[in-house]
């Protein structure tokens, strides 16, 4: 079993996908200033800023992440959707032909369990394409921006790209 692994058991599920991630950062030697853990201390920030732009939150206005593509704002325009049966490895790299963006900026990439990580695509597509389920759930894609993301839905096994 891997030592990351042996960590998870002491450890509350909310923290294993950071722990799954951070030990691919350092399996792939991913360079910290191109792919790292966004400030603790502006989580929260980055995580409200989504919520409020993109779900409709007159229901609950509290900004929980879990299933909250369920409630996306009605006014958003889906631009593309793309299933995980073209391969998982594939799907992530569909992101660059599908979301339109300046890719030599950063990003921010939000899990479900609330743990907020920035950094460039190409880092960001080569971490989720070696996680293998314990980091799993939705995730979300968002330049700071925030006028456009894509969205993983693990129910729905698929990405789906929006903009306001």
């Amino acid at each position: 079993m891997e030592q990351w692994r042996e960590k998870l058991k002491k450890q509350p599920t909310r923290y294993w996908s950071r722990i799954e991630i951070e030990s691919i950062v350092k399996e792939l030697n991913i360079d910290r200033n191109r792919f790292y853990e966004y400030s603790k201390t502006n989580f929260q920030k980055v995580i409200n800023r989504f919520y409020y732009s993109f779900v409709d939150h007159k229901n609950n206005s509290q900004p929980i992440l879990n299933y909250c593509w369920l409630n996306f704002r009605k006014e958003l325009k889906k631009t593309g959707m793309i299933s995980e049966s073209a391969g998982w490895v594939n799907m992530l790299r569909s992101i660059k032909d599908n979301l339109h963006y300046d890719w030599s900026k950063k990003l921010f990439l939000i899990l479900q369990d609330g743990w907020v990580y920035e950094g460039y695509i190409e880092e960001m597509i080569a971490v989720l394409s070696e996680i293998d389920g314990l980091a799993g759930g939705d995730f979300y894609i968002v330049p700071p921006q925030y006028d456009r993301f894509v969205a993983y839905c693990e129910d729905g096994q698929c990405l789906v790209f929006y903009e306001k």
